[in-house]
């Protein structure tokens, strides 16, 4: 995963922040002239339904209230995790109210249509040329609906959001982790000469030879006394070295760990290590931190022993990671 594709990634969730948040005011905003052009319409039907006139304002104040309650709770549900049918209720509930002010705003705006036509044809001056009904009704019924089209928009543009920082964080992720591997991998097993490393590891004395004289218990004359020198068959003790170079490297501490808990329990899994990690990482994660330290420590000099057959690791990382999933 390359710097691009990151920034790629974070310039498509910025955009569509910013899209969510420009969609946010369009809806408030057309909600807003829908629930003025409504609460008159609905206001007046609840006059001519012959509900009391001092009280017929409740009327569209409940219908707006329903749409505005609906429309909140689909935007807030959208990115929740719960069952279809809480979700659907609070759809059908703003279908619902959405409709009843669709009809109402086409059936009022159709009589008053069909009124100022019967004037007109009256001969009486009006002001201005009534519409058809039909035409009216068509456009009495464009705020409502687009105040349901809005918030069907502003789901999509939330979950495309959720789905846009999922897959940019998951790329950071990715980018992060591999941070921590090698550049080049296929330098793994590479040999190269200890040139300032090897200056600072502490010489290695050769043992001194013992001279041992045997002698027949009873040489007989003539014969001579052998001298026989052995050096002793001891080995140099690496693992001593090998913390040194630890120690003394500038790999990063979560590399040192991984590399001095693998060294001494070879037998530990990258899982394991990773999971005791702190804090805790990928599996891959932990095999990725040891080939670092594998790779660095074999340019140095150090081979198998003290250090672990990465052949073998690749196995048992490729088996946790086939575990893990």
């Amino acid at each position: 995963m390359g710097d691009f594709s990151l920034r790629a990634a974070r310039i498509q969730l910025g955009a569509l922040i910013a899209a969510l948040f420009i969609a946010i005011l369009i809806a408030i905003g057309i909600t807003a002239g829908a629930f003025v052009l409504s609460f008159a319409v609905q206001r007046d039907l609840a006059r001519q339904g012959t509900l009391p006139e001092n009280l017929a304002w409740i009327f569209p104040v409940i219908v707006d209230s329903a749409i505005l309650g609906s429309t909140i709770a689909i935007v807030i549900l959208s990115k929740l995790k719960m069952s279809k049918w809480d979700k659907g209720f609070y759809i059908a509930l703003a279908v619902t109210v959405v409709a009843i002010s669709i009809l109402g705003n086409a059936y009022h705006a159709f009589h008053a249509a069909s009124a100022a036509q019967s004037q007109v044809a009256a001969g009486t001056d009006i002001g201005f040329v009534p519409l058809d009904p039909a035409i009216a009704a068509l456009i009495a019924i464009i705020p409502p609906a687009l105040v349901l089209a809005f918030t069907h928009g502003l789901g999509i543009l939330i979950k495309a959001t959720g789905i846009a920082y999922t897959d940019y964080k998951m790329q950071a992720d990715e980018h992060a982790a591999q941070d921590e591997a090698p550049t080049a991998l296929e330098n793994r097993n590479s040999h190269k000469p200890a040139t300032a490393v090897a200056q600072h590891l502490p010489a290695i004395e050769e043992p001194p030879k013992i001279a041992v004289r045997v002698h027949p218990p009873h040489p007989p004359a003539g014969d001579t006394v052998i001298d026989v020198i052995d050096p002793p068959a001891t080995t140099p003790d690496l693992s001593a070295d090998l913390d040194w170079f630890i120690t003394q490297s500038d790999l990063p501490a979560a590399v040192k760990d991984t590399a001095r808990r693998k060294l001494a329990d070879p037998n530990l899994t990258w899982e394991s290590i990773a999971q005791t990690s702190n804090p805790p990482v990928a599996t891959s994660t932990s095999w990725r931190r040891y080939e670092k330290f594998d790779t660095a420590a074999r340019a140095a000099g150090f081979e198998n022993p003290p250090l672990i057959d990465m052949r073998a690791s690749d196995i048992d990382c490729a088996d946790d990671l086939i575990a893990s999933t």
